[in-house]
């Protein structure tokens, strides 16, 4: 994690000896890594707080959290990251995406753990978990919608992505 942060720093140092566009595309790059550690924080946690919940698997040492909860950690900022050097609407599309996702997972599960659960913690764990997939979700739809139809983008959009989905009408 901290080689990732200082190697984002110095590509930002960088910026100063660049040209306008690759300037434009390092601070995008930076921004979205670092977006990205944020994003990564919230999922890991709200997948703490579902084990907690609902398998009674608690986090008692540093040992607990290297296992499948770090992968958010490196996911999460190289997602941003890749956003970022995508282009400036596929980056835009993804914080908000990722913003309005954890928001509106966090109230829709506040909701669910009132209305599913008696005790006080309910509203508070299923808003944390909300959050987590919602980030995740709608990061990554924003993130992919905007890149797909970005006519300018910086770079191509991976084929191995490009899916339909055909419904049969009667």
């Amino acid at each position: 994690m901290r080689k990732t942060l200082i190697l984002l720093l110095l590509a930002a140092t960088a910026v100063g000896a660049t040209p306008p566009r690759a300037t434009a595309q390092v601070e995008r790059v930076v921004v979205g890594g670092a977006a990205g550690v944020a994003g990564g924080a919230v999922v890991t946690f709200s997948g703490i707080v579902a084990r907690a919940r609902w398998q009674q698997h608690y986090i008692t040492s540093v040992e607990d959290l290297i296992d499948w909860h770090s992968v958010p950690m490196i996911a999460a900022p190289a997602a941003g990251a890749i956003f970022g050097l995508a282009g400036e609407k596929t980056h835009k599309a993804s914080i908000v995406g990722s913003t309005a996702g954890m928001v509106a997972g966090a109230l829709i599960g506040t909701g669910l753990g009132h209305l599913r659960a008696a005790d006080p913690e309910a509203p508070w764990a299923y808003a944390i978990v909300g959050a987590g997939i919602g980030l995740s979700l709608g990061g990554l739809a924003a993130g992919f919608v905007a890149w797909r139809n970005d006519e300018n983008a910086q770079l191509d959009y991976p084929e191995f992505l490009r899916f339909s989905v055909t419904l049969p009408a009667p």
